[in-house]
């Protein structure tokens, strides 16, 4: 048995299946996320990102904390996704699976410390992309980048959601949900510095890299470039605009968090207003990271 401290409580684990599989791997780091006091936590990053209306934070969605086949997904054979936050949908289907079901998970863990009154939340993360509750809209332009180039066996004839499930697993540099993305790039960065709902998220993306062991890592969205090289980056990154379109430029770097070195690439949102939303660009995109990897 283990004890996790909270200002508000005391949270006692018993390490039985079905998650002994995670257990040395992230678990404390999930649980640390997990059991924080969200509402204080959220308060506080509003205030400090100056966030509202549309782009605030909120309180009543659990935190976001990974998606996809953690169990099963193969080392070097996947990518890791970091988007900006979470979207907020205004749907059933949403309120069941993001609100209801972990809401109900998180309290009965609280009162019994049992890791089983989990797994009907994990079994929704792990399975997210064969759900029909995932955001389609989002993760399909996702495999539709990576997919035909980089998994063309899994994602022939198009499909999409088997190469999410099998090559991809998604994380968020900022946990929690809101309905549209406002974050200040280097606000963030400088409250990872010292946040301590930040900083749990932050052991949280390391200890997943360190157990899926990804291909790469692949930021998606400006917002996250200055925080994420300031928290998982070795050393300086490169700017590379080999086709002189500001939404196909990419940063490239590295990182060794999980005892060999992971290639780092940063590109802009795919679909945002700045992003690489053409075809072309896309591609661009593709070509400059591929060009990057052969001198790598």
């Amino acid at each position: 048995m283990g004890y996790y401290l909270r200002p508000i409580m005391i949270v006692r684990i018993r390490c039985i299946n079905p998650f002994r599989r995670i257990a040395s791997d992230m678990l404390e780091e999930f649980i640390d996320v997990v059991t924080r006091d969200h509402f204080d936590d959220i308060s506080r990053l509003n205030a400090a990102l100056r966030l509202s209306g549309e782009g605030a934070l909120v309180p009543h969605v659990p935190p976001h904390t990974f998606v996809g086949d953690i169990y099963n997904i193969k080392e070097n054979d996947c990518i890791l996704i970091i988007g900006i936050n979470p979207l907020l949908w205004l749907d059933p289907r949403f309120e069941k699976a993001n609100i209801e079901l972990p809401t109900d998970c998180l309290k009965n863990f609280r009162i019994s410390g049992d890791l089983n009154d989990l797994k009907d939340w994990f079994d929704f993360q792990n399975q997210y992309f064969l759900r029909d509750e995932r955001n389609d809209r989002h993760f399909k332009k996702i495999a539709k980048l990576v997919g035909p180039r980089y998994f063309p066996q899994t994602y022939k004839q198009g499909d999409y959601q088997k190469t999410l499930f099998r090559h991809v697993v998604e994380v968020d540099v900022v946990q929690y949900f809101s309905r549209k993305a406002q974050i200040n790039s280097k606000k963030l960065a400088d409250l990872y510095q010292h946040d301590p709902a930040l900083i749990a998220n932050r052991n949280l993306i390391k200890a997943i890299i360190e157990k899926i062991k990804p291909k790469w890592i692949q930021v998606n969205g400006k917002t996250g470039w200055e925080a994420i090289q300031q928290i998982l980056v070795d050393g300086d990154m490169e700017l590379i605009n080999n086709f002189d379109d500001k939404g196909s430029e990419i940063m490239v770097g590295s990182t060794n968090i999980s005892g060999s070195n992971i290639p780092v690439l940063m590109h802009k949102f795919i679909g945002g207003m700045s992003g690489a939303n053409s075809l072309i660009q896309r591609e661009q995109v593709l070509d400059s990271w591929d060009k990057w990897l052969g001198r790598y």
